[in-house]
């Protein structure tokens, strides 16, 4: 997103910009406490999840370097209900929301990529939540998979079981049926914490259809709106 800013507006943000190592686990907000750092990814994978009183979560979307933590932040929101937090190691660039909230509130670039971004955050979240309904587990797995390769631009992936089902809010137990399924299947490896997706055509044919729809999205807002405002950055 900040490759894709004019000169003038990248300017304004790259003097607060400062590198960050984002190790696995990472919190970069915390429900209900003010939305203080914006991160922007060069890698890793930034997961968003929604809590009960209880403490049980569920992943409702994942970023990757297409987009940002902190959205709540530059639409007037200083805080959110959800965690945010690293679920896959990586590294980027941290700056105070504020910074970043006084250029989006300036129009331009920056303001027309966040809405986009928002937009996709909202496909990825109403989808989610007809997924966590409708469809069965080893498909909603399937999806999951993908969905996490494409954000972090790896079809290698460090994913404990735990987070596995924390993503799906379903039992361990039940995530380590599905995955041992694609296992012998030979459309992933699993070992250690680390999935290695080894038939991408066949993950994607056991996924139900909330992953091409979502990415239907994402392909045409990225690589036709996006890359349209690029050559009118130029």
């Amino acid at each position: 997103m900040l490759a894709q800013l004019p000169d003038v507006e990248y300017e304004a943000l790259v003097k607060f910009l400062v590198p960050v190592e984002l190790p696995l686990g990472t919190r970069l907000s915390e429900p209900n406490e003010p939305v203080e750092f914006i991160y922007f990814l060069n890698s890793g994978l930034i997961s968003t999840d929604a809590l009960t009183e209880k403490g049980e979560s569920v992943e409702v979307g994942v970023i990757g370097r297409e987009g940002f933590s902190g959205l709540p932040a530059l639409l007037d929101q200083p805080q959110m209900s959800h965690s945010v937090l690293m679920q896959g190691v990586g590294e980027g660039l941290r700056i105070r929301s504020s910074i970043v909230r006084d250029q989006f509130l300036k129009g331009g670039m920056l303001q027309r990529l966040v809405h986009s971004f928002a937009y996709l955050q909202l496909a990825q979240t109403s989808q989610s939540v007809l997924c966590n309904r409708m469809h069965e587990v080893d498909a909603r797995l399937a999806r999951w998979l993908l969905t996490s390769a494409d954000r972090m631009e790896s079809e290698s992936l460090n994913l404990t079981q735990e987070f596995l089902a924390q993503m799906l809010g379903v039992q361990r137990s039940t995530v380590t049926v599905a995955a041992g399924d694609l296992q012998r299947a030979g459309v992933i490896g699993y070992s250690r914490g680390k999935i290695n997706i080894l038939d991408r055509p066949a993950l994607i044919g056991r996924a139900c259809e909330c992953y091409s729809i979502v990415t239907s999205a994402y392909d045409r807002i990225i690589t036709k709106k996006f890359l349209a405002e690029l050559s009118y950055v130029e």
